[in-house]
């Protein structure tokens, strides 16, 4: 820093300058970038936009970009890349009223199609997406999607426009994941699931989150590990007799027999993702096979509520309830016998080739 007995201003105000100068943060809003050129001396209009560069070395580069908005509506933005070309441009400002120089970079948009922005309307701001941009003489004009109101408006100026916030990550700050988009209507917020659902309140939208992600979480848990082997065991397709005994009422019990048929298995030497066994008997204390039996829907059946879906035995369970293939394959016969006749098609109920005609 120079010395300071030289500088035709306080060391405070030196030091304060110096610190904005070579502060290594980056300015993400117009009214960081606003104080940041407040700090350097500029005009209270104008802002310097700050980038952090990596060098070849590792150390940071400071980058800077020095806007000016003038003109009759202050809608006019110049803009310097380099400090001292920009300060002396800021001194024939004050001194002539005008920012003609050789200085002076043509006017440039500080926003592009595709930006997430916010836009004034109304008092409030509303989270946007540029669809459009033009320039109209010195003026930039964009044409904006509203996220909220799922609405339309053109030709925004820049003074109504700040920078917005990915819907996604203010879904994720609100506690959502990013697959959420989050938008702000006022002081509140507007969410939309994955799914389509839209929420006005952060409260009913975490509810559905929440049921959503246990819902989620016990799928999960549901699915087999490992899987159950559909194939490789003489068993698979084989129908067995399975009896379950319930207590009816205080005093009654019935046992109930169902027929059912052996889907899949678990092999003794299968492991789950951890690397444990499949299966351990409950008997031997060591891995075993494992059958997953299935029941056919009996919607007659005068104890309906006490029927199993499904249920999982080990080996001797299967073998001791076994059916032979012969009744096996008789039972299945009786059991589609029992089932109601398919409604026969239109064209089998009547077709004209059938007609036999009698005499001549």
């Amino acid at each position: 820093m120079p010395d300071s007995a030289k500088l035709p201003f306080p060391p405070s105000v030196a030091q304060l300058y110096a610190r904005a100068l070579w502060d290594p943060k980056p300015t993400s809003t117009i009214k960081s970038q606003k104080q940041l050129a407040y700090a350097l001396g500029y005009p209270r209009d104008w802002r310097v936009e700050r980038f952090i560069e990596k060098g070849e070395d590792g150390a940071s580069i400071i980058r800077d970009r020095i806007h000016a908005m003038t003109g009759k509506k202050k809608k006019m933005q110049c803009t310097w890349f380099h400090h001292d070309a920009a300060q002396k441009a800021a001194q024939e400002l004050e001194e002539t009223g005008n920012l003609e120089g050789s200085h002076l970079l043509p006017p440039t948009p500080l926003y592009n199609k595709g930006d997430i922005i916010q836009v004034k309307y109304e008092g409030k701001w509303w989270d946007a997406t540029i669809t459009k941009r033009k320039k109209q003489g010195d003026e930039f004009l964009y044409s904006v999607h509203y996220h909220e109101e799922d609405a339309t408006q053109d030709e925004v100026d820049e003074v109504e426009i700040r920078p917005g916030q990915d819907p996604g990550q203010l879904a994720a700050e609100l506690g959502f994941t990013t697959e959420w988009k989050a938008t702000r209507k006022g002081a509140r917020y507007v969410l939309i699931a994955p799914s389509g659902e839209r929420f006005t309140t952060k409260k009913a939208a975490m509810n559905f989150f929440k049921q959503k992600k246990e819902k989620a979480e016990e799928e999960d848990n549901d699915i087999e590990d490992p899987p159950w082997r559909v194939e490789g065991h003489e068993w698979i397709g084989r129908q067995l007799i399975w009896g379950t005994l319930h207590r009816i009422s205080g005093t009654r019990k019935v046992k109930i027999d169902q027929v059912g048929t052996i889907e899949g298995y678990i092999d003794e030497n299968d492991v789950d993702k951890e690397g444990s066994p499949g299966f351990v008997s409950e008997v031997t204390g060591k891995p075993a096979k494992l059958f997953h039996i299935t029941f056919p829907d009996e919607p007659h059946h005068p104890y309906t509520s006490f029927l199993l879906n499904s249920t999982d035995l080990e080996e001797h369970e299967i073998a001791e309830n076994l059916l032979e293939e012969s009744l096996s394959a008789k039972r299945k016969q009786q059991a589609e016998a029992a089932s109601p006749p398919k409604k026969k098609k239109a064209d089998d109920e009547f077709c004209p080739a059938q007609l036999v005609s009698v005499g001549g």
